[in-house]
This record gives structure tokens, sequence and C-alpha cells, in this order.
């Protein structure tokens, strides 16, 4: 009985077989994932086909009812046969009967119990994962606030200096504007000194003629030098142009002193707990301690101190410059976007890791190899040509070559930084430079 209990338990209501990777719709009913895939590619609608009610999400996979399926089915074919037996039972043998058959239902109700046992500890251990979970999304959330209160000072520090910066430049415009009208002032003024000092000559001229026309003494007159005709000057009026003109783009071309463009940004929810990126997202700095309260997220170096840069490339051309000073432990370069974060036992190509790095003093090369450079470079120039497969270092200070690495490109790659504690307890951190070809 307990075993027919088992098997209706275990029963797909379509295919009225024991669950085949078994999936539970919203009010809880089971079915085996292709029965009910089937059936809904056959109807309009996607309901239960129990009690007809509407699913709007994804059936969920039941791990408990699939791994206690997978036992019943096992103990199903293990089982032995029951004995067949060509000769008559006799008289004597019937008493066995019962015997046999409660011996029977005590091993059913045995396999039952493991089998509820077993579910049982799936469940527990579901229940474990789930409260595990929910830690690291409280974790999160709380994350995801302080990351919304420190954006929120960092776009009120950088508008602040940018609201600074266009107060300084209009009050720059209208000084210029109060010049040019004082300029046109001063030119203006000894125009208008010359008129009156020959309206004046004129009115006396004028003055004398007519009282020689009324005293009638035309013999004592002697002509008159007429003084020379004036003529309006060229350029008395304010050079509106010159204060207008590109106004706006003059303005943009000055801001370049205090925005800044980086070819790439480095994105926080990838750097391991010992870092700390500048609110720029330019510099990243190793800290003696860790940061706790950062969640692990799966996009997160757990154990390295490690970033990425927050924009990956698939095609194209790219560069950047990235200042690694005097630190002994760094390496910049590029992984692939499937590189695994926990763990980092396996560096170099074959592992999707194509960097350049100076480790406890030695150098090593894309292919991990060590080796010796001229002169020990200040500032590397990261240089990628995705769609040509290749990936040069090269010293941007002096423009020499470093290394490089050519082959071919499968996977999104993504800027990558690595840096650890200087020796001397020096404080150790790289920084992006700007891109001044922008």
């Amino acid at each position: 009985m307990a075993e027919a209990l088992l098997d209706s338990f275990l029963t797909c209501f379509l295919c009225m077989k024991t669950y085949t990777e078994p999936v539970s719709l919203d009010c809880d009913h089971s079915f085996c994932s292709r029965c009910l895939q089937q059936l809904w590619s056959q109807q309009p609608s996607r309901t239960c086909p129990v009690c007809s009610r509407s699913s709007e999400e994804e059936p969920r996979v039941n791990s408990a009812l699939k791994k206690l399926s997978e036992q019943f089915r096992l103990r199903l074919s293990q089982a032995p046969p029951p004995p067949r037996s060509e000769e008559p039972v006799r008289a004597s043998e019937e008493p066995e009967l019962p015997q046999q058959a409660v011996e029977s239902e005590e091993e059913a109700e045995e396999r039952l119990k493991g089998l509820i046992s077993s579910q049982l500890q799936a469940l527990k251990e579901e229940k474990l994962q789930c409260k595990q979970l929910s830690q690291i999304y409280g974790k999160i959330q709380r994350h995801q606030e302080e990351q919304a209160a420190h954006c929120e000072r960092c776009i009120r520090a950088v508008f602040s200096e940018l609201h600074g910066f266009l107060q300084e430049e209009e009050q720059r415009s209208l000084s210029a504007l109060r010049e040019e009208q004082l300029r046109q002032k001063q030119s203006l003024g000894p125009e208008l000194r010359k008129v009156k000092e020959t309206l004046s000559s004129v009115s006396n001229s004028i003055k004398e003629l007519e009282e020689h026309l009324q005293s009638r003494t035309y013999t004592q007159y002697q002509p008159l030098a007429l003084p020379p005709r004036l003529q309006p000057k060229a350029g008395l009026l304010l050079d509106q142009a010159k204060v207008l003109g590109n106004l706006g783009f003059r303005v943009w071309r000055n801001m370049r002193s205090v925005v800044k463009h980086r070819a790439v940004v480095l994105d926080p929810n990838t750097a391991g707990r010992y870092l700390c990126l500048s609110d720029d997202l330019s510099t990243v700095r190793i800290e003696p301690e860790e940061n706790e309260d950062l969640p692990l997220n799966p996009e997160r170096f757990q154990n390295y101190a490690s970033v990425l840069g927050h924009e990956g490339f698939s095609s194209g051309l790219h560069q950047w410059d990235v200042e690694v000073g005097g630190h002994q432990d760094w390496a910049v370069g590029v992984v692939k976007e499937s590189f695994e974060k926990v763990e980092m036992d396996t560096l170099g190509p074959d592992h999707g890791h194509w960097c350049l790095g100076l480790y406890s003093g030695v150098y090593h090369d894309v292919s991990y190899k060590t080796f010796s450079p001229k002169r020990r470079p200040q500032t590397v120039r990261v240089t990628l040509d995705y769609d040509g497969g290749r990936l040069d270092f090269t010293d941007a200070d002096h423009m020499t070559p470093i290394c490089s690495y050519s082959g071919s490109f499968t996977e999104k790659l993504f800027p990558y930084l690595w840096v650890e504690p200087d020796f001397n307890g020096k404080p150790t951190e790289l920084r992006v430079c700007e891109d001044l070809s922008s």
C-alpha cells in the first residue's frame, strides 16, 4: 500500500508515469516538463491542466521532487522480480503468505521512509541556501543604498564644479564686454571733441560773416579758410561679433581644463574587497584591510585585488594608458568575459588572461614568461586590435615596445588591472590616464 501511495505521489498527471524533469506551477501542481510544454504548444493559453489556473511565469524546476522521482525509479529498477512457481501452493505453505505480505509492506514502508528522508534533507538544504541567498541580497540592498548616496554626492560635486566654472566664464565674458564697451567709449570721445571744436569754429565764422553782411563793410572782408568736412569714423561701434561669436564653443573648449575623458572607466562592482576606487573611477588603490561590507556579487573578484573596466570590447581598435609608477606588484591588460573571478589558479592566453605584469620585481609578458625590459616603464600603453587579433604593450613615456600578442579573440574582452601592496608599505595605486586625443 505504501508503494502504491508513493507511486501515486510521483506520477505525472499527463503521462501517468513517474516524473521526468518535474516542474511546478504557481498553483503548486507538478508535471513532467516535456509533457507540460507539449500540452501548451497545442493550446492557445498557458493554464494548469488540473485546476485551469493561468500561469504567467515560467514553470520552476522542482528539485526535491526530481530527486525523489529519480530515487524511486532507481529502487524500482533494483527491486528483485516476484518469485514464479509452477507447483501449486500446498496448504501447509498458506500461513506463510500473510507473513511474506507483511514483510514486503515493511520493506516498502522502509523505502518510503528513506525517500521521504532524502526529500526532507534536500528541502532543508534548499532552505539553508535560501537563507544564505537572502542574507546576500540583504547586503546587496544595503550596498545599493550606499552606492546611490555616494553617486549623488559625486554628481553634486561634479555639477558644483561645472556651475562654478560656468559662473567664472560668465563673469569673464561680461568683463570682456565691459572692456570692449570702455574701449569704444574712449575711441568715440576724441571724435566727439573734434566735432565740437569744429562746430564752435564754424559757428564763429558764420557769426563773423553775418556781421560783415549787416555792416556792409564788404571791402574789409577777407575770405576765411574753411575747415575740412568731417566724416563718421569707422570702428566706433562695439565689436559684437568678437564678444558673442562662438561663445558657447569657446566656453566648451575652456571647459577641458576641468572636464577629463578616459578611454577606460573602472567598474567598482568588479573590484576586490581590498581595493578602493577614486570618485571619478580612474584610480584603484590597495587598502590594508578588507572591506567586508562589499557584497559577494557574481561580478566581483572575491579573493584577488583585481578590477575590470566597465565597458568590454568585441570589435574595433582600442587604446588606453595606465600609470603604474614604481610599484612592485601590478598587472595590466585584458581578460575574457568568462574569466574565473573566484579562483585564478591559471593565467595566460590559454585561460583568457592577456596581461603584462610585474610580480615581486620580475616582469612577465603576455604568455606569462619572464623577461627584462630595457627600462622600467612608468606608464604602460595597452593597444587592442580585436579584429586583427593583436595586443601590444608600449612604454608610453618613451614610445618603445615592451611585448605583444598575436592570435584570435572569440569572447568580449574587458580591461583588467591588478595591484598588490608595496613591500615597503608605501601606498600603491594604478591610474588610468586622461585620453588627450578626444
